[in-house]
């Protein structure tokens, strides 16, 4: 019952609190999704074509949805966040884009679509926050083309244990390390999250008939806000070409992909 309590509160807090950035104007927010678009684009190219059919599971305010969508790409964005799909109609307005923005939760929307009906699905740091995660990741294959693409970016184990010892919660770090998921603290409260490792990445997508492409670390020594690595160095505070070489530095290898504050995977079905 407690549980699932929690879980009421943490659904409606994040649907009704208002959003105090636009993520499309946040600093930090536009330096990681540089690294996610220049991934996103090199895939659709490859994937040829214009005017795909494409979904984004948790659009947001548009961060990712507005720019590819100016590719000549039809978006379906999902989201219950109703003061992020405001930002999101103002963003595509300004860029003198569109696409159909549904308000519902992802899992909600999910469930009405047909089988092999999008050429590539999103979920770019939305859906870790989710009690049904993994029937979400089903549904998200179901609804994607045999060929197309999927792009996930999951909280990694090493993001949660490096915040829960920052913040002196050895129990959670006990969870983190036994688990793919549970409720953590955050401020006075518990809720629910999910963290993966490239093993069960690795797991989840077989079971789903997806190859695994590419997995890319973002943001492996970098934060902002309540992440552990903000200490180390904040993006939003630096010029370009300091940004540039922070780029380099979290990109250049493969051993690091792990330890980012998330890893963008990316599959084909």
């Amino acid at each position: 019952m407690i549980k699932k309590t929690m879980g009421l509160m943490q659904r409606v807090a994040r649907r009704y609190t208002r959003v105090p950035v636009d993520s499309t104007r946040h600093p930090a927010e536009q330096y990681y999704a540089q690294i996610y678009l220049d991934e996103i684009r090199k895939r659709l190219a490859e994937h040829g074509g214009e005017g795909l059919r494409v979904l984004d599971a948790g659009c947001g305010s548009g961060r990712i949805m507005v720019p590819i969508s100016q590719l000549g790409h039809h978006f379906t964005g999902i989201d219950y966040h109703r003061d992020s799909l405001r930002m999101a109609k103002e963003n595509l307005d300004a860029a003198g884009t569109k696409a159909e923005l549904i308000e519902k939760s992802v899992l909600d929307a999910l469930v009405t679509m047909e089988d092999n009906s999008f050429d590539a699905v999103f979920a770019i740091e939305s859906i870790y926050v989710d009690e049904q995660y993994d029937t979400i990741l089903k549904h998200m294959a179901r609804v994607l083309r045999p060929g197309g693409l999927m792009f996930i970016s999951h909280r990694t184990r090493f993001f949660y244990l490096g915040k829960a010892l920052a913040e002196g919660h050895f129990d959670d770090v006990a969870l983190i390390a036994r688990h793919n998921h549970g409720m953590l603290r955050k401020g006075l409260h518990r809720f629910h999250y999910n963290w993966q490792t490239r093993g069960h990445i690795e797991r989840t997508n077989a079971s789903l008939g997806l190859t695994m492409l590419s997995l890319t670390a973002i943001g492996v020594c970098s934060g902002f806000g309540s992440d552990p690595l903000t200490a180390v160095c904040d993006p939003g505070t630096l010029d370009g070409s300091q940004k540039k070489v922070l780029r380099e530095v979290e990109t250049c290898d493969d051993d690091l992909v792990m330890t980012g504050r998330y890893v963008l995977a990316v599959s084909r079905k």
